[in-house]
């Protein structure tokens, strides 16, 4: 819609409606909408159950309806012309979709192993990316998982069923994002708990790899977040300059939290040798942390951070001036 507001500015005025959850009495007569019944009482179970699993959500009660039918909960008896359903049944076999991440994460695992593998890759890349990006990580993927070395679909193809399925949404030209938060989450939890570090980690470094600096830039946040998912703790001096960009980042848009974690972690991946190999570095860092930590009002960190630097005494007064400004 945006698109065609955009080319139409003259022809079109859309205004955007921001719409909350909905209650038991609006999910009910959604229900006799969708399933064109007029009696409230008819409906009035299934809309229960709906609801429960649902919290009101309209984008996941639409997503719920859709999967009772395709699980056969829901059909249309074409005899009597009406709808029907067995709400025990329903009820005892949705037990286990308490969330709607559950009933996300049990759609998509329905899903071709390739189609699965190209989620979980978008999972990595935020609320939104581009076509380029997805491309760019998919292609590495692909090449380094068996499980889908042997795929024979483009980007674009499994763009379009991604779509098609809603999990995402075209906007501003090439660029797509999740239809909800919710979707990115579920697909992420496709991968198995105990890799999903690692695989976020190989995801980063493919994405930090292949980014020139400028490119890097947009995407600097989602590629830091990715990078620290286990390489903290863990000496390298790429990682740590990551973070010290990251860092002076947030600390530009007020972001002191963020500030402060990414100027921690870029710390935990120097060397031993930090203040002499890399002195500029680090007390960049080190700086860049206490101001955090002053402006988050912690101040027993701010002065640690502090120590550190006037402490050393294999960098000059000049070095240090960072912390005491």
């Amino acid at each position: 819609l945006s698109e065609i507001q955009k080319n139409n500015n003259e022809l079109l005025n859309l205004t955007q409606m921001e719409l909350g959850n909905l209650g038991r009495e609006e999910v009910n007569q959604a229900i006799m909408a969708l399933l064109s019944i007029d009696d409230a009482l008819r409906t009035e179970g299934l809309a229960s159950i709906c609801y429960r699993r649902t919290l009101g959500n309209p984008f996941f009660l639409l997503e719920f309806v859709k999967l009772l039918e395709e699980e056969g909960l829901l059909s249309f008896h074409l005899g009597l012309l009406q709808w029907e359903w067995d709400e025990t049944d329903v009820e005892s076999r949705t037990a286990s979709t308490e969330n709607v991440v559950d009933l996300l994460q049990g759609k998509m695992e329905k899903l071709s192993t390739e189609a699965q593998g190209f989620l979980q890759c978008a999972a990595c890349l935020g609320t939104s990316f581009t076509i380029e990006t997805l491309r760019l990580i998919w292609e590495h993927q692909r090449k380094i998982d068996t499980n889908v070395s042997s795929s024979k679909q483009s980007t674009e193809e499994l763009l379009e069923a991604m779509v098609e399925e809603n999990y995402f949404e075209i906007y501003d030209n090439n660029k797509y994002r999740w239809t909800h938060d919710n979707v990115g989450q579920a697909a992420s939890s496709l991968v198995e708990e105990e890799s999903r570090a690692s695989f976020k980690h190989r995801i980063g470094e493919i994405w930090y790899q292949e980014l020139d600096e400028d490119r890097l830039e947009p995407s600097l946040f989602e590629v830091a977040n990715l990078l620290n998912t286990r390489a903290t703790g863990k000496a390298n001096i790429d990682y740590a300059k990551i973070n010290l960009i990251a860092a002076e980042k947030a600390r530009g848009i007020s972001a002191f939290d963020s500030c402060c974690k990414y100027a921690s972690n870029g710390i935990s991946m120097l060397p031993e040798n930090k203040w002499t190999f890399h002195p500029d570095l680090t007390v960049k860092l080190y700086s860049l942390a206490a101001e955090a930590a002053g402006f988050l009002g912690q101040y027993d960190k701010m002065e640690s951070y502090c120590s550190h630097v006037i402490t050393q005494q294999s960098i000059s007064t000049v070095e240090k001036k960072d912390v005491y400004l």
